[in-house]
């Protein structure tokens, strides 16, 4: 089992960020992708999930992969159980243990399935992401700066762990911090809020 622990924070200078990413020592450029993301809701007969929610949901996403002569698209299916944990300074992480697969060919068949289980679709989300990995005091983050309309930017800093005790989340927390001071954006730009939430607002 991994944990994804992570952190993301508005940008309103994406050119800066951009420069300053590729100028970081042990930082890799990985890429750009173009996510598009289709939300299910699944209705819980009878007892709730473990956050008191009357449902689960599940996400299938097509991703366009693009990368000097590299261009191939793929399909992910992806259940996460989601915790947001609030450290002492009030920051809230999001700590995800993530369920994916991958696979090649359309996901019809899944969705009809999806349909038959009951399940509707809660949200549509597009994210078009250029992707960084940069190794910062002995960890791997991977860094995405994403355009969410009509969010804007953000730029997503997410660390992959075994664990997700508290000594764990907090050296991660830390290093997230300071990716995000090396590109210049404020800690007061943290956004602690799901994209899915930020989205109700406009729909």
């Amino acid at each position: 089992m991994s944990f994804e622990i992570e952190l993301k924070a508005h940008v309103y200078n994406r050119d800066e960020v951009i420069s300053i990413l590729n100028s970081l020592d042990d930082c890799k450029y990985e890429g750009h992708r173009e996510k598009s993301d289709t939300y299910y809701k699944f209705p819980l007969s009878s007892n709730k999930s473990k956050d008191g929610k009357n449902h689960i949901s599940a996400r299938i996403r097509k991703e366009r992969f693009t990368l000097a002569d590299v261009d191939n698209t793929q399909y992910l299916f992806t259940y996460k159980k989601k915790e947001r944990i609030v450290d002492s300074n009030g920051t809230e992480i999001e700590v995800n243990d993530e369920n994916e697969m991958a696979f090649s060919q359309s996901p019809d068949a899944l969705e009809v399935f999806f349909k038959d289980l009951g399940g509707t679709v809660s949200l549509k989300k597009e994210k078009s992401v250029e992707g960084w990995i940069a190794k910062i005091d002995g960890e791997y983050a991977h860094i995405e700066l994403c355009t969410v309309p009509p969010l804007g930017d953000f730029l997503e800093i997410e660390i992959i762990k075994d664990e997700n005790d508290a000594q764990t989340v907090d050296r991660c927390k830390k290093i997230e911090e300071k990716i995000f001071t090396l590109c210049k954006i404020p800690l007061n730009q943290i956004e602690s809020r799901y994209y899915k939430d930020l989205l109700k607002a406009f729909s």
